[in-house]
């Protein structure tokens, strides 16, 4: 076949020069919206698989359904754009979701998207892959990226000294791509490439008309590649009101303390300092022990004179051995029956109604948090991004207001929001009162 000179814009051979060199293992392209990231994919994999024989790639996407709607569309296209002779293009077989092409390479198509028959996805287990192209990776499970990555490597690799590459596409979005490359976690051997829609010279100009005439959160994130953005309408949270916690007036009161238990030893144990309504600091702990939580808790209680009762830990199932270790600590039980108030409420549980408390006194400006006793500057971003995470649940049962299941945010984002969940303890104390009364004459008894 005579030499293919394919037309990308700079930003297309940026990333494709990255992927074929030896130092990126993985590289990220994103931005906003018509900057050819479906297109980016096809020709890297079709110049490997007309390159070396026998490799198998994959593409990767929620859903079969939608790859064979959009990758293999371009695809099909970049055939007809340059006009690939049949020999050298790849045939899909429906049945079995691959691409074949007729020196032995093959594009297997597989759906990233999380099936609770299917909890560790054994369905990749088997799998010898080359390389891989997930698009939309921010549609699916990070886990799902994680499985599909420890399988590229596998399949002639040594053989040709081919480095095991992933290529992740995606918009905008609060999901996993958001901490991994907005906050730079996991940079190593990684590149991201940032491409708008004004640095597409092939786009069409009445697409871009198009996009302007988007609501305004639409376009932060397709026309301006925004990476923070509320254009959700079952989003909690604003924007605006997250970004005013670290500006709002302080408030110095009595001493809390918030503790989100590590599960099964797995996630991270975060323990924040309060006063009144200001978080002071949050002291970190990776899968630490119940013994070590609780020496901890009680140090940190010693250190700055705080009642016990004034101190609320996570006691949800096996780890409520925190709680019932500190004499009269307040223990929290997400799925628990909501508080009598004086006003009438109608919340599917605890946890839900403590989060719409939060958000409340996050709209009134009653929270805050000293920017200057942040442990780190990067647990704000975090906690940023659980927050845009945070959705109300359109399917509340029974018309009880709820907020989200916690396993569905940790599917997004690809971890435990441990950060919001001290934010949302810390209201428990405000419903019940804590904070009123009781709290007075407890301090000066002290």
């Amino acid at each position: 076949m005579n030499r293919v000179k394919i037309q990308l814009t700079d930003n297309q051979k940026r990333a494709l020069k990255c992927l074929f060199d030896d130092k990126y293992q993985n590289v990220w392209y994103g931005g906003g919206a018509w900057w050819g990231k479906s297109y980016l994919g096809v020709v890297w994999t079709w110049m490997m698989c007309m390159k070396y024989p026998w490799i198998v790639f994959a593409f990767v996407r929620d859903t079969i359904k939608n790859l064979k709607a959009t990758t293999v569309v371009t695809m099909e296209k970049f055939y007809a754009d340059y006009n690939i002779p049949q020999e050298y293009r790849g045939v899909l077989n429906e049945q079995k979701s691959i691409i074949q092409f007729k020196n032995g390479s093959i594009i297997r198509l597989l759906e990233g998207c999380f099936y609770p028959s299917d909890p560790l996805y054994n369905r990749f287990w088997s799998l010898e892959l080359t390389c891989a192209f997930i698009e939309e990776s921010a549609e699916i499970p990070y886990t799902a990226i994680e499985y599909v990555r420890s399988r590229t490597g596998r399949m002639k690799n040594k053989e040709y000294g081919i480095k095991p590459k992933i290529l992740e596409t995606f918009n905008p979005n609060p999901w996993h791509v958001y901490e991994r490359y907005y906050l730079g976690k996991w940079w190593e051997n990684s590149i991201f490439i940032e491409s708008l829609v004004n640095s597409n010279n092939f786009i069409s100009e009445y697409y871009v008309e198009n996009l302007n005439q988007l609501s305004e959160g639409m376009k932060k994130r397709l026309l301006r590649g925004e990476r923070d953005f509320d254009d959700n309408v079952w989003m909690m949270f604003r924007a605006s009101d997250m970004e005013a916690l670290r500006t709002n007036e302080e408030s110095w009161d009595t001493y809390y303390i918030i503790c989100d238990v590590a599960r099964f030893w797995k996630d991270t144990t975060r323990i924040s300092l309060w006063k009144g309504n200001t978080r002071l600091r949050v002291l970190t702990y990776e899968k630490s022990s119940v013994e070590e939580t609780k020496t901890a808790i009680l140090l940190l209680a010693e250190q700055y004179g705080v009642d016990h009762r004034n101190i609320i830990i996570d006691s949800d199932g096996v780890w409520g051995w925190v709680v019932d270790g500190i004499s009269y600590a307040t223990g929290f039980v997400n799925n628990a029956r909501p508080v009598e108030t004086w006003t009438k409420q109608n919340y599917g549980n605890l946890k839900s109604q403590c989060a719409f408390e939060l958000k409340r006194r996050l709209e009134n400006h009653e929270i805050a948090i000293r920017r200057d006793h942040e442990e780190k500057d990067k647990d704000w971003e975090l906690l940023k991004q659980e927050m845009m995470n945070t959705y109300i649940d359109e399917k509340s049962i029974d018309g009880k207001t709820k907020i989200e299941a916690k396993e569905k945010m940790k599917e997004r984002i690809g971890r435990s929001p441990d950060l919001l969940d001290t934010l949302i303890m810390r209201m428990y104390g405000y419903l019940r009162g804590l904070n009123d009364i009781d709290t007075y004459l407890s301090s000066i008894t002290r």
